[in-house]
């Protein structure tokens, strides 16, 4: 792992992904940096550092992570909308 960070934007600015390890099953996993920043900034979510695991859950237990960490590493973790068009969509529901 490389360092540490404040907030998602530091992800996104750095092209760094985040590596998430949970305390209870120790499954890992890498979420690509740049969608969960965009994920945090459509539902209009706290990216702190702090508040991040609160809307992250293991996808093996379903447990929240303990560890969050800056990574080069790629995801191994799928989420999220595949298209500008499905991100238009979501901003457009929760916008209502």
């Amino acid at each position: 792992m490389s360092g540490s960070f404040e907030r998602l934007e530091d992800l996104r600015v750095g092209s760094l992904n985040l590596g998430l390890k949970c305390g209870n099953c120790g499954h890992r996993g890498v979420v690509d940096g740049a969608k969960l920043w965009r994920w945090f900034a459509v539902h209009r979510w706290n990216g702190a550092r702090e508040k991040v695991a609160e809307h992250m859950r293991c996808s093996v237990c379903k447990r929240r992570p303990t560890a969050l960490e800056p990574t080069p590493e790629p995801p191994s973790i799928e989420f999220g909308p595949r298209s500008e068009a499905e991100w238009q969509a979501i901003v457009k529901r929760l916008r209502r």
